[in-house]
């Protein structure tokens, strides 16, 4: 269930029950212990995440990856960091409080859990120690190894409703959000990129990231 990605890191997914791709979650374990990041339920994964170490926490990307969150804290007595919500969205402690997920706490830019977080257009990008970056929605991989940006790989899953074309969204917001990520990736000097949808992209971001 759990593919390594390097020593301590770890990977798996599951097909998304409401759209054309995969929900993918990652697991870092730590001398303090394991922490899960934007985690889709698999069953077994308590399980499994226990043979590798004492559970510590949940990281959350962004507010709308909360997936297996309530379970895990529920069942690991773990807390849930969420990142601060995104302008004209509800208050996090309110979406939090919807989604039932017990004991959490909110983080900025800054140190969360041994990452540095980084704002990144209405989410938060995540570097580790050994150089991969962490995203929601924002960027992916391809079967190809390319990064993929938000919102134009709506049309390679699901053209058309419910989701908006890449047009429907303004081109200078657009723009902004591709030199965003390419100015987190050059000034981080990220290798990787963990990504929460589909593939990883592993040891050639700087260089996929310069195609954009």
């Amino acid at each position: 269930m759990l593919t390594p990605i390097r020593d301590g890191v770890f990977r798996w997914s599951t097909p998304d029950p409401a759209d054309d791709w995969m929900l993918v979650g990652h697991l870092f374990v730590r001398e303090t212990g394991v922490v899960f990041v934007d985690p889709p339920m698999v069953p077994g994964l308590l399980e499994a995440a226990r043979r590798l170490g004492k559970l510590e926490a949940v990281l959350l990307t962004e507010q709308n990856h909360t997936r297996a969150s309530r379970f895990i804290a529920k069942r690991a007595g773990v807390p849930v960091y969420l990142p601060e919500t995104i302008p004209d969205a509800v208050e996090t402690w309110e979406a939090a409080r919807v989604k039932q997920i017990g004991n959490f706490e909110v983080y900025k830019a800054g140190s969360v859990l041994g990452f540095q977080a980084y704002k990144f257009g209405d989410d938060y990008a995540l570097l580790s120690d050994r150089k991969e970056l962490l995203v929601g929605d924002n960027a992916r991989g391809d079967a190809k190894g390319n990064v993929l940006m938000f919102p134009e790989w709506f049309k390679l899953y699901t053209p058309g409703p419910p989701y908006p074309d890449p047009e429907a969204f303004p081109k200078e917001w657009r723009d902004s959000l591709r030199k965003q990520f390419k100015e987190i990736v050059r000034a981080t000097g990220a290798t990787s990129l963990l990504a929460s949808h589909d593939y990883d992209i592993i040891g050639s971001l700087q260089a996929r990231a310069n195609e954009l």
